[in-house]
């Protein structure tokens, strides 16, 4: 697979994530994650809680490990002896929704959507107590947030603000960045009113790379202004088929490769000429991204999950 050589082979595995120091690799089955030591590939635990597990997130000191659901469902486990500590789960005071949400410093706060009478809005949650203050002001039942990444040079978290432009009857999407110290928000939008799937920030050549529909890739400046590069990669993708879509979407973390996941295919590209390097037939595909250190290459499927030895230089 990618001619990398296989490290471990899991069963399904909708998401895969390790923790920051690379010490543990957890996966998503139908209704339990699973936990393994990645010096001896061990299983180490098995969290049956939340039921149908969907994002998983480490905290920023690897003590702890999130595990959300579809119903708003949010579990914290110790890392250590995986003991549940927290467990908080949508109410009438508190209606979380399904997506990923933002870890901050405060291993027990988090930035997250969540429903009011007003509509979606960007919250900060206390999992002591279930706590939570409205942080957003939009008045719109279908605006929606999606979150993307914490940014440590400047403290800010990346999501995408979209929403119904009434007056001009169309659907809006702009970029939100809150700051995570103060939670001051600034928008971004493009003159051309772009619209996306998915977004990452590229610190290292200070760029938004966005994905449009499910096969128009698009570099923009850090002002998101000027199209800086794009490409469609439809063309290019040998055996496509109708119909296929993109189902997740990463950047290494040393800038110099991206990962397009397709239901049915995962695209190698190279970040500085957007040359598609390696393609992989793969069914059920739903999940790829390089692991922080770049040693691994971790793939799911609803069949199978995958830990490949990165040879990629």
């Amino acid at each position: 697979m990618f001619q990398m050589n296989i490290i471990k082979k899991l069963k399904t595995s909708f998401e895969i994530k390790m923790s920051n120091d690379q010490g543990l690799l957890c996966h998503t089955m139908g209704g339990k994650t699973i936990v393994f030591d990645t010096k001896s590939w061990e299983k180490v635990a098995e969290l049956t809680k939340p039921k149908h597990p969907g994002d998983l997130v480490f905290s920023r000191n690897n003590d702890y490990l999130y595990i959300k659901n579809a119903l708003g469902t949010l579990c914290v486990y110790d890392t250590t002896t995986f003991q549940l500590v927290k467990n908080i789960q949508s109410n009438k005071s508190l209606k979380m929704t399904e997506g990923r949400f933002a870890i901050t410093k405060d291993p027990f706060k988090i930035i997250d959507m969540v429903k009011t009478k007003n509509g979606n809005q960007l919250a900060s949650i206390n999992l002591d107590n279930a706590d939570s203050k409205v942080i957003t002001t939009y008045e719109d039942t279908i605006t929606r947030f999606t979150y993307h990444q914490y940014i440590p040079s400047e403290d800010y978290h990346l999501f995408t603000l979209e929403y119904d432009n009434k007056a001009e009857d169309i659907r809006e999407y702009k970029l939100l960045k809150i700051k995570e110290s103060t939670h001051e928000i600034s928008l971004l939008s493009h003159p051309n009113r772009l619209y996306w799937k998915y977004v990452i920030y590229d610190p290292i050549h200070d760029v938004y790379i966005v994905m449009q529909e499910n096969y128009k890739l698009i570099v923009v400046d850090s002002t998101f202004k000027k199209v800086l590069r794009e490409k469609t990669l439809y063309t290019e993708i040998k055996g496509r088929r109708p119909g296929m879509y993109v189902t997740y979407f990463h950047q290494s973390s040393t800038g110099k490769y991206i990962v397009v996941t397709y239901d049915e295919m995962i695209l190698i590209l190279r970040y500085e000429d957007l040359e598609v390097l390696m393609t992989e037939t793969i069914q059920y595909a739903c999940f790829a991204e390089f692991s922080d250190d770049n040693q691994y290459l971790l793939i799911g499927t609803w069949k199978n999950g995958y830990v490949l030895e990165n040879n990629l230089q």
